[in-house]
């Protein structure tokens, strides 16, 4: 198995493991063992199904026998939405024990089939390279880095080394119901992985090689909460505000993205503003904000400072947080 160890910079820091019980989580906890990285593990029970009580139980159980800490949420009921809401829930658990603990950051059990399965339903919706690849083996957030070491591994492998090694995990019924539109996607994944792994793994390499050609690691600029980053194309631009949700933990829904594309960087999205210029964009936590007084109206009228970031640069200034040199500066590209 093609295990991306190279990843974990300090193998001397306690990382932590996103836990389900299910088969790539069970496994890659051996694997991390195997390989002398330490870690604790982080377990989120949404209590739908009967089983979950068995996989906390479970979870409890290797942590005991192989002394890791365990930290175990027990969600709130999630009425609609599901899939988002509960995701919003367990990075929300994640990262506050990232900080708390001061974890080295977060273990997730991504493997091959899912990356497989991402690409499908982007494709089947029309997407760009911005997107196709959905994650990667290593993915700075805001407040802390993840970390996925399966990627190249597919899960039939994993299904292999859990049965050579015996050990148990769980699995959810609900994946083999072909009536859930994701469950085909997961189908197709496998006949496809199995019909010739080494050629869609060198597919993913040369895909990722164009992507960072194209989109690369780039830096943003900050004042104070307010981010900001060079306009270019729609995709580009796609990429990079996907980018900067992300590392503030939340994911844009493909209406959501539409949505943005269709008022061209200058829109609401959750509880996010995204506003544009000709040459920048700028991203930022929605809040209430005060009103505006005359002086500071006419300041941004001159300087071409979009509407939707005066209120937020007023609440700066009034706090004295930043400086009206700072604004300049902060917005100068785009005058």
């Amino acid at each position: 198995m093609r295990v991306n160890f190279s990843i974990f910079e300090n193998q001397n820091g306690v990382y932590l493991l996103g836990f389900s019980g299910g088969v790539d989580s069970s496994a890659l906890f051996f694997l991390l063992l195997e390989y002398g990285i330490k870690f604790d593990l982080a377990i989120v029970d949404y209590g739908l199904r009967e089983q979950s009580k068995k996989e906390v139980s479970y979870a409890k159980e290797l942590a005991n026998q192989y002394h890791k800490k365990i930290h175990i949420l027990q969600a709130s009921r999630i009425e609609n939405n599901f899939e988002c809401k509960a995701r919003e829930v367990r990075y929300e658990f994640f990262k506050k024990l990232i900080q708390r603990e001061q974890y080295q950051g977060l273990i997730l059990a991504h493997q091959l089939n899912d990356r497989v399965e991402w690409l499908m339903m982007q494709l089947s919706k029309g997407c760009g390279l911005n997107t196709l690849l959905g994650c990667f083996a290593k993915e700075q957030r805001e407040d802390f880095c993840i970390y996925r070491p399966l990627l190249e591994v597919s899960k039939q492998q994993l299904y292999a080394f859990c049965k050579e090694r015996k050990i148990a995990y769980f699995e959810d019924e609900s994946n083999q119901d072909l009536n859930y539109t994701r469950n085909r996607f997961k189908k197709i994944a496998q006949e496809w992985i199995e019909f010739n792994p080494c050629g869609i793994l060198k597919s993913f390499d040369y895909l990722s090689k164009d992507f960072f050609i194209l989109y690369g690691e780039r830096k943003y600029e900050a004042l104070e909460d307010i981010v900001s980053f060079e306009k270019k194309d729609k995709n580009y631009n796609l990429y990079h505000l996907d980018q900067i949700l992300k590392r503030k933990g939340y994911v844009m829904s493909f209406s959501q993205r539409e949505e943005v594309f269709k008022n061209q960087f200058s829109c609401e999205i959750a509880t996010f503003v995204i506003e544009q210029t000709n040459n920048k964009i700028f991203v930022f936590a929605k809040e209430k904000l005060g009103s505006m007084d005359k002086k500071f109206k006419d300041f941004c009228r001159v300087s071409y400072i979009p509407k939707r970031l005066r209120s937020k640069l007023f609440s700066l200034l009034q706090n004295k947080k930043i400086t009206t040199k700072q604004i300049l500066q902060f917005c100068g590209k785009s005058l």
